[in-house]
């Protein structure tokens, strides 16, 4: 678990800035856990204190994500790192896997902004959908994701790799009862 060490603040001359994206490299790692375990402290205002329990992403899987040149990071002037996106396959499946800004800079368009690139490559690399899982009753989470196209996948058709990920959440204990998968049709393929 990581310390909870300040995340970046936003000054009044960030405002309306546009976020640059890049790839994360491995210097980025405390940064990115730092934004990770800040954007957490937004379930405590939802009554979710078990989804901000100071854990993030795990050294190991943010080093393993940037050698895929799967994890991506927004900086924004000279704030550095103030969002992240990792992304990764499920069944084969392209699927979001966190995606993370810090709460002094949400509500700007980090979020969207790293969203709208994975969403662009995926297309640009012929991918027929996005997958990602996330919490139905938050509203930055499956309602925000839903204003983006997202729909909600029904148990019905998960499948065998949507059914494994979900047990091996519950095993780590994420309630399912207010998770969801959801799909984004990209019209590839």
């Amino acid at each position: 678990m990581l310390r909870r060490e300040p995340a970046p603040r936003a000054s009044r001359s960030l405002r309306g800035m546009q976020p640059t994206l890049r790839l994360a490299a491995p210097p980025d790692i405390p940064a990115i856990r730092r934004v990770g375990v800040d954007a957490d402290t937004r379930y405590l205002t939802v009554g979710r204190p078990e989804l901000a329990d100071g854990s993030t992403i795990p050294i190991d899987a943010a080093e393993r994500a940037i050698g895929r040149q799967a994890l991506l990071v927004a900086e924004l002037g000279d704030a550095g790192v103030v969002g992240w996106v990792v992304t990764g396959r499920v069944g084969g499946e392209l699927c979001v896997g966190q995606l993370s800004v810090a709460t002094a800079f949400g509500r700007r368009g980090v979020g969207s902004a790293l969203l709208a690139r994975v969403v662009a490559d995926a297309r640009a690399s012929a991918e027929a959908s996005l997958l990602l899982n996330t919490e139905v009753d938050v509203p930055w989470c499956a309602p925000w994701y839903a204003r983006r196209g997202f729909v909600i996948v029904p148990r019905d058709a998960w499948g065998p790799a949507l059914a494994a990920l979900s047990a091996a959440q519950v095993a780590d204990g994420l309630d399912w009862s207010t998770r969801v998968h959801m799909r984004l049709d990209l019209g590839a393929g």
